[in-house]
């Protein structure tokens, strides 16, 4: 009985670590055009297109990170910066994060 549950919990494990890989975040490179306040989401416009098919990529008030996706995002833009963007999911087509970084452009 101990076995099965151990192999259970393990076959559990071992798939659960695997569906990770498939729903990896796709990452997304680009310069920060504009920036919209919405109600509902922070909006940051760049100069290349997300997974979803825009060039919008928003971050939702409910995230836990909201305020430092918001700063980093600000701060790009008003250094004319670049962004990497970690897309989380598509809402039709919008990106939504769940990260983001500035970077440096040369």
């Amino acid at each position: 009985m101990k076995k099965r549950a151990l192999s259970v919990l393990l076959f559990l494990f071992i798939t659960g670590n695997l569906s990770s890989f498939a729903t990896a975040e796709t990452v997304v490179f680009g310069k920060a055009e504009e920036v919209f306040a919405d109600p509902s989401d922070v909006v940051v416009q760049v100069d290349a297109a997300g997974p979803c098919g825009s060039k919008y990529f928003h971050i939702q008030r409910a995230n836990k990170n909201f305020k430092e996706l918001t700063a980093v995002a600000l701060t790009a833009f008003s250094l004319e910066q670049g962004l990497r963007l970690f897309v989380a999911s598509c809402s039709g087509d919008r990106n939504i994060l769940s990260h983001a970084g500035a970077r440096k452009i040369e």
